[in-house]
């Protein structure tokens, strides 16, 4: 070999070895999840995980008033590298995530058939769980409730406001300190119900965060909503008509509702209105409280013992928590108004949150139909109804499901989210 030959070998050897340092001090780092989060048992489960599993806390708050939010990871089953990692905020409004996680969407569910109530309850796996197509991440949100805990009873009285703001905290550090290796993963926030209130409001607010110097930038693409709460007059509203519609009351009280309120049922205070509307208004909780609140499983789940986050409650009736966001058509605008993908569905027998009011609520926004009102199909039976509008923002029923889509119908709800975020054209 030459003596030029072997200098412009050395040469290139040498600029590769200079690009790759360049790269190690310059790029972030992909690391694996934090020491000791993976979790390799789960209560009432008994076979091989269908993909890696981790649980632990994030300390949000100040010195003076720790909150610690327990969180739980299970990683997509098909491609966790490049998947989307959704985040579930679950509704009540303070209610703990493992009440999806085994009832609908995740990797895991609850057994229906037990021999005996008394029975430890059996878990299996779930054929529709969501990390067939996504990482999920599932939170105990506010403090207090499931495994996550305050440090001060003081945290127990919040709302809606606060816990945006511990949610994001949350998150923030969750990319940044402890799963970094998910940062340039899509990200998506999901819930039903109540975290209607809570999801545009977050998704405001990492917006807000990705535009400042020196915080952690979110890869945030939008996020999805089951029968939610969205104006507290429309939704409440909306109960009367939609339980005549459905055949759910009768002709007489009907017409004695119309006519005592007026058209306004909620939050009416004529006396024969109120008389009418109480007339109107006339579990599988311990199975989860067996499940989780067990000192073993406490230890496989990587929460704190009883003595420090307190028992294990899905819905804790000490959290005072009130509504101070009322209506969300504000955030839900600057959110969609940027492009970000939003995704509307609901069962179409909820009466909690009647489909009928998301669609008169979604009119409020303005936005232009793209994709006019029309079946969808799963399997070449119709599945539902859907429609699109401007902005990136897509709706649509679920035929025959209730207030939880995914507990009724767990196929059809599995099909359309997956429909969904995967991109495709249309339901």
């Amino acid at each position: 070999m030459s003596c030029r030959r072997i200098l412009a070998s050395v040469e290139a050897g040498a600029l590769l070895l200079m690009v790759a340092f360049l790269l190690f001090v310059c790029v972030p780092q992909r690391r694996a999840a934090p020491a000791g989060a993976e979790v390799t048992e789960f209560p009432g489960f008994h076979g091989e995980f269908p993909s890696k599993h981790y649980a632990g806390y994030i300390t949000v708050g100040h010195e003076q008033q720790k909150r610690h939010i327990y969180y739980y990871l299970a990683t997509s089953e098909r491609n966790p590298t490049l998947d989307p990692v959704v985040i579930w905020i679950n509704g009540g409004p303070a209610c703990s995530g493992f009440s999806a996680f085994l009832h609908s969407i995740g990797p895991f569910k609850i057994e229906d058939s037990q021999v005996h109530v008394k029975d430890d309850p059996r878990v299996t796996v779930n054929p529709y769980s969501w990390t067939k197509m996504a990482s999920l991440l599932l939170i105990d949100s506010p403090a207090g409730v499931g495994y996550s805990y305050a440090e001060n009873e003081d945290d127990n009285i919040t709302n809606d406001t606060s816990r945006v703001v511990d949610l994001y905290d949350f998150l923030s550090k969750w990319f940044a300190d402890e799963y970094t290796e998910f940062q340039s993963n899509p990200f998506y926030i999901a819930g039903c119900s109540y975290s209607g209130v809570i999801v545009p409001v977050l998704a405001q607010e990492i917006l807000k965060r990705n535009e400042e110097f020196d915080t952690i930038k979110i890869n945030f693409k939008g996020y999805s909503l089951c029968n939610p709460a969205v104006d507290v007059d429309i939704e409440n509203n909306a109960h009367v008509p939609y339980a005549f519609r459905m055949g759910l009351i009768s002709d007489e009280l009907f017409q004695s509702l119309v006519t005592s309120c007026n058209g306004k049922y909620w939050n009416n205070s004529t006396p024969s209105c109120k008389g009418n509307m109480e007339q109107f208004y006339m579990d599988q909780e311990q199975a989860l409280e067996k499940l989780f609140d067990t000192k073993l499983f406490r230890e496989k789940l990587h929460a704190k013992e009883t003595e420090v986050s307190g028992t294990w409650k899905r819905c804790p009736k000490y959290i005072q928590y009130t509504r101070d966001i009322l209506t969300l058509t504000e955030y839900h605008l600057n959110v969609t108004s940027k492009g970000y993908r939003v995704f509307l569905y609901s069962g179409d027998h909820s009466l909690l949150v009647p489909f009928s009011a998301t669609m008169e609520w979604l009119k409020t926004l303005n936005y232009k139909e793209t994709e006019k009102w029309h079946p969808w199909f799963v399997e070449n039976q119709i599945a539902g109804y859907s429609v699109r509008y401007g902005s990136n923002i897509l709706f649509a029923t679920i035929k025959g499901a209730g207030h939880v889509p995914s507990d009724y119908l767990p196929f059809e709800a599995f099909v359309a989210y997956q429909r969904w975020i995967d991109g495709a054209a249309s339901l």
